[in-house]
């Protein structure tokens, strides 16, 4: 089926990017925007000249880590995965405002000394992100890592309706980001309290909760629910539920935040 105009576009901006290179390693979460790079990058490249370096931590849920190997293996990729031990980096269990900067300094370090200089390595920013707002980023420019969408101008729509017209099942995935973005900044990070909010997310998400973010705040548990979802919160099964599985991890309260987490398209 042949794509509309907008997408037609952007697919021959990121052909022509990646053909222009030898070997590329996607720097793949599972995430939407990594996925499309890592799939599109194999199929312009084939599989020897193009990977996927996934990262696994204790910042990763492992729900995420799973669905990660599952579209790679569904859409034969070369998929390399990795280790990353953040508590080993000096000043990121402190949660202060360097953290992810700091985080994905090492991350990014590591990966481009393995891969050496035979391998570009490339990262799924894209030009809806807030590049002032996010210190990681500041990593990937000291870093040379490069970002085919930024070149290529395409924003989260676009590498959405792009990935949703190649059948692509990360199309409506919801944006996640690290278990770290749960800590309120300034509040010290541990494994327990990582442990703790991904234990909470998993059971919203057994409630068909998804997308859902889960803030520890002392021994409270404030909810962000995703657009559209607020209305499941009126019924009290639901509610009922949510609390008892919270109150077993530990937390007195629950609160939910009314201002809804952005929908997948417009």
């Amino acid at each position: 089926m042949p794509l509309p105009v907008h997408l037609q576009r952007a697919y021959e901006a990121l052909q022509q990017w990646f053909t222009a290179r030898q070997q590329v390693a996607v720097a793949f979460s599972g995430g939407v925007d990594s996925s499309l790079l890592f799939y599109l990058g194999s199929r312009f490249l084939g599989k020897a000249h193009c990977r996927g370096v996934f990262v696994n931590s204790v910042l990763i849920a492992r729900q995420q880590a799973v669905f990660a190997r599952q579209f790679a293996t569904e859409h034969d990729l070369n998929l390399v995965e990795g280790r990353h031990r953040p508590f080993a980096v000096a000043g990121f269990s402190d949660n202060g405002a360097e953290r992810c900067y700091l985080c994905k300094s090492a991350i990014y370090q590591d990966l481009s000394q393995e891969l050496g200089q035979a391998w570009l390595l490339v990262d799924g920013t894209n030009m809806d992100d807030d590049h002032a707002s996010r210190p990681g980023f500041r990593a990937l420019a000291e870093l040379a890592v490069d970002t085919p969408y930024l070149h290529c101008h395409i924003g989260k729509q676009e590498i959405r309706a792009l990935s949703k017209a190649l059948g692509l099942a990360t199309w409506d995935r919801p944006s996640d980001s690290c278990l770290a973005t749960r800590i309120p900044r300034g509040r010290p990070i541990t494994a327990e309290l990582l442990h703790t909010v991904e234990a909470a997310e998993d059971a919203l998400h057994g409630l068909g909760l998804t997308g859902m973010r889960a803030t520890p705040v002392d021994q409270t548990l404030h909810l962000t629910v995703k657009e559209g979802d607020l209305d499941k919160f009126l019924v009290s099964e639901v509610r009922n539920n949510i609390q008892k599985k919270m109150r077993s991890l530990g937390f007195s309260k629950v609160f939910l935040d009314l201002s809804e987490r952005p929908g997948i398209l417009p």
